[in-house]
């Protein structure tokens, strides 16, 4: 059994996108994380019969998600911790091939699921880079490896750091292409610019901030 692990959070305002929402408010940055999470519940649902939507912490009483999904809390720890403690459980399921994606990606397609599903075939891991630095997807296969210790998360060296790690366990990994997460108001408005993103996701995402803010 293969399958899709989302990291991701319930769309409050306050609770995502924080740096979004330092240039177009609570409200409008939790609108387009909104968009974004379901963008990737919704790839993950065409790559996978299986999906997971793991959250950073427990949702509202009537609150769902978007796509009907398994939905999970995360551990306790930091990212790294967390994110092995979902492998692990898993690999402790029968999974035998596991993606684990980040939900702020809008270049994200079920194309990039099924590579990486696929690469997992051939490697170890699969890494997802992402042009910040960090990574917007980790894949393993059973037993899995310890790839998460000692690396510093949310910063520009997490990625270099994992990849220092790989190197160091001797394990082969497989390298998606790099792909930009939407953090900031200058990452939203490059979407209308690259070409890379959907039109229709694009037009919500725009919908979804309002009028465009302005830089002073």
């Amino acid at each position: 059994m293969n399958g899709v692990v989302v990291f991701g959070r319930q769309p409050l305002p306050g609770n995502v996108k924080t740096r979004l929402a330092q240039a177009i408010g609570a409200d409008a940055a939790a609108r387009v994380y909104a968009v974004l999470l379901e963008h990737a519940l919704r790839c993950a649902s065409q790559a996978s019969a299986n999906v997971v939507l793991s959250l950073a912490s427990p949702p509202s009483p009537d609150w769902n998600p978007p796509v009907p999904v398994t939905v999970e809390v995360q551990s306790d720890g930091d990212l790294g911790s967390r994110m092995a403690s979902a492998f692990q459980l898993r690999f402790e399921q029968g999974w035998r091939r596991v993606v684990l994606v980040g939900s702020d990606c809008a270049q994200l397609s079920p194309r990039h699921l099924l590579r990486a599903l696929e690469g997992l075939e051939r490697s170890e891991l699969v890494l997802g880079p992402a042009s910040d630095g960090g990574y917007w997807l980790v894949g393993q296969r059973p037993p899995g490896v310890d790839v998460f210790s000692g690396v510093p998360w949310s910063t520009p060296e997490t990625l270099t750091r994992t990849r220092a790690r790989i190197a160091e366990l001797a394990v082969a990994c497989s390298e998606l292409e790099t792909l930009d997460d939407v953090d900031t108001v200058e990452d939203l408005e490059r979407l209308g610019i690259d070409g890379t993103v959907g039109t229709v996701l694009l037009r919500r995402l725009v919908s979804a901030r309002g009028t465009p803010p302005t830089k002073s």
